[in-house]
């Protein structure tokens, strides 16, 4: 009796971990494990070629690799991406930078999505939690790998505020521009020539980070229209027509108490 009560309390006391709903269609292979090597490359979570918008993909996500040959997954094409801005410290590893949407027929006006390991099935090697950003509109993308599975270094919890707070960092090309959005985007509007990214803060350094000077990598050669699809929410603009969106991860309260009804049920 004192254990059924034991169990009882337990079941009640910690929330059951459940990954979102797949409602998109996956291809027969699916990638999905990350990973970032400094100053060589990175492999990070991708829509497939021309799928938008990626908020409700995010589930269909593959892996495509920057950088050399990997196993993880095929090639992104090349002139995707166009900066890679590695940071590490004790706790992370990260890469940010841009990228020109066009190269993957990805839509202009597409805010992005968020894709990570709380969310869904998807790691990043040598890591125990990982978060990523890939942002049509204003042509960024962010990836950070954590240590430790927690909420402060790898925040899976504010996708829809973007990568500029999702993974502080260095959004902008080898010579200090900055990210420019793609043609037809709303944020493409300029002052002096410089592109105007709606409610982008500056990005903070990361506490404790150790920045790696980092040109950017050579591109992979090639590329592929094969993959699945995948994406969450995410943008440097705070989304006004992402109402409604769950956040990329969370932890479902009503499971732990449907266990704590089943192990009552058997008193």
């Amino acid at each position: 009796m004192l254990m059924k009560a034991f169990l009882f309390a337990v079941a009640l006391a910690a929330p059951v971990l459940a990954y979102e709903e797949v409602t998109c269609k996956k291809n027969a292979t699916q990638n999905i494990v990350t990973s970032i090597t400094p100053q060589t490359g990175f492999c990070t979570m991708l829509t497939g070629y021309g799928v938008y918008p990626v908020a409700p993909n995010e589930g269909c996500a593959s892996v495509y690799c920057y950088g050399p040959k990997s196993n993880l997954g095929p090639a992104m094409p090349a002139g995707y991406i166009l900066s890679a801005n590695y940071l590490v410290s004790t706790n992370f590893t990260q890469v940010t930078g841009c990228i020109d949407s066009s190269k993957w027929g990805q839509n202009p006006t597409d805010d992005g999505g968020q894709m990570d390991s709380h969310g869904w099935p998807y790691s990043c090697v040598g890591f125990k939690k990982f978060v990523s950003l890939i942002e049509p509109a204003t042509n960024t993308y962010c990836l950070r790998c954590c240590n430790a599975d927690n909420n402060i270094d790898c925040n899976t919890s504010i996708s829809t505020k973007g990568c500029w707070n999702v993974i502080p960092g260095t959004y902008a090309m080898a010579d200090g521009s900055v990210c420019k959005p793609p043609t037809g985007s709303v944020n493409s509007t300029t002052t002096n020539g410089v592109p105007i990214i709606s409610g982008t803060p500056a990005a903070p350094a990361p506490t404790g980070s150790a920045p790696i000077t980092n040109p950017p990598v050579a591109g992979s050669n090639g590329g592929t229209k094969s993959g699945s699809t995948g994406s969450n929410t995410g943008s440097n603009t705070v989304k006004t027509s992402a109402a409604g969106r769950a956040s990329s991860s969370f932890e479902f309260l009503g499971a732990a108490a449907a266990v704590a009804v089943a192990v009552a049920a058997s008193f």
